[in-house]
Parts: C-alpha cells; sequence; structure tokens
C-alpha cells in the first residue's frame, strides 16, 4: 500500500487570523511544513475551509483506496494549562462526510500530532473503491472549526498544518518463473 497528502491548495472561507509569512493565505500556511506558520482564533465558531489537492488516481497507478484520514497539528497558546476544542470536517461539494473532534492543548507551545479515523467509507457504508473512487476524491475540501467552544480567556486555538492523507493500493507487478535459493517460482 502507498499513501499520498493531498494539501490544501485554496481557501474557500477563512476567519482565522494568519500568522506568519506577509501576505501569506490560510491554505498557504496549512500546506507548508513551516510551524512558525499558522492559523489563530481566540473566538467560538470560527471557521476554515480549504479546497484539497485532487486524487490522481491514474497517475499514481492506483487500483483501489483503502482508506482516507485527516492530519492536523496545532495547540493551545497564551495559556498555561486545559484545552480547546476543534471540529475538524471532511466536505465534498454537497455535504459534509465526517467530523471529528480534537483537543488542542498547551505544550509549551510546541503543535502536537492529530490524525482523524482512518475511513474505509464515504458515507458509512459506500467504500471508496469502484470507477468514481478517483473522483470521490476530487473536490474535497477540510475545515477547521471552533463550534465546539470558546478558547477560555485570553487564550487562543492555532492550527500549523493541516491534510488529509490517502492510503491506496497500485496493481501488482507480473514476474516471470524465477529460481531463487533453489526453489522455483
Amino acid at each position: 500500500m502507498a499513501t499520498i497528502n493531498l494539501l490544501p491548495n485554496g481557501t474557500l472561507s477563512n476567519n482565522w487570523g494568519i500568522v506568519g509569512g506577509g501576505g501569506a493565505t490560510a491554505d498557504g500556511v496549512l500546506a507548508d511544513t513551516d510551524d512558525a506558520t499558522l492559523i489563530e482564533t481566540s473566538a467560538i465558531s470560527r471557521h476554515c475551509t480549504l479546497h484539497l489537492d485532487d486524487f490522481d488516481a491514474s497517475g499514481l497507478g492506483s487500483t483501489g483506496i483503502t482508506s482516507i484520514r485527516h492530519y492536523i497539528s496545532g495547540y493551545k497558546f497564551n495559556t498555561r494549562g486545559g484545552d480547546t476544542d476543534v471540529n475538524v470536517e471532511l466536505q465534498n461539494a454537497a455535504a459534509t462526510l465526517y467530523t471529528e473532534t480534537h483537543s488542542l492543548t498547551f505544550n509549551s507551545y510546541n503543535a502536537q500530532a492529530f490524525f482523524g479515523t482512518a475511513r474505509t467509507t464515504y458515507n458509512g457504508s459506500m467504500e471508496w473503491n469502484g470507477t468514481d473512487a478517483g473522483s470521490l476524491l476530487n473536490g474535497l475540501r477540510l475545515e477547521v472549526n471552533t463550534d465546539p467552544e470558546d478558547p477560555s480567556g485570553v487564550s487562543k486555538a492555532r492550527v500549523v498544518q493541516a491534510y488529509v492523507e490517502v492510503t491506496y493500493t497500485t496493481g501488482s507487478v507480473a514476474t516471470e518463473n524465477a529460481i531463487f535459493f533453489g526453489c522455483a517460482f
């Protein structure tokens, strides 16, 4: 099995603040690996919705999709304890496919990694596999929001990176019969 990360490549909407990289966009700071560029908010009901790269099934030689899961890294800023919850939603143009909540904690201002549940279906029963598997992964959106709660006091929710990881299978390689350690294969 192989994996590929579908990175943010556009911002649909964003009312979080952007830190670092003058003139930067939310998708730009969340697609890079620089912990100094990020999005942050101190308010409840803030949303950052991102377009993701398309899944190039034929270019990757994919014969099927095993699972997908989201990834974010982040932390609670301007505080010495407690946590604040953020939702991560995977969406397509028509609906929210799933939502998970992660608790960002104070960690000496170091981002912590959060992986979502590996999903083998896109609606609870329909597998990602099939002739339309690639198209199901094209046009995906990833949203990070503070709908669950308001970060306490003067603290802020900070998100440093976000993407969707796709685990997929590739075609098998045909080989001729061979002799290996005296055995015919």
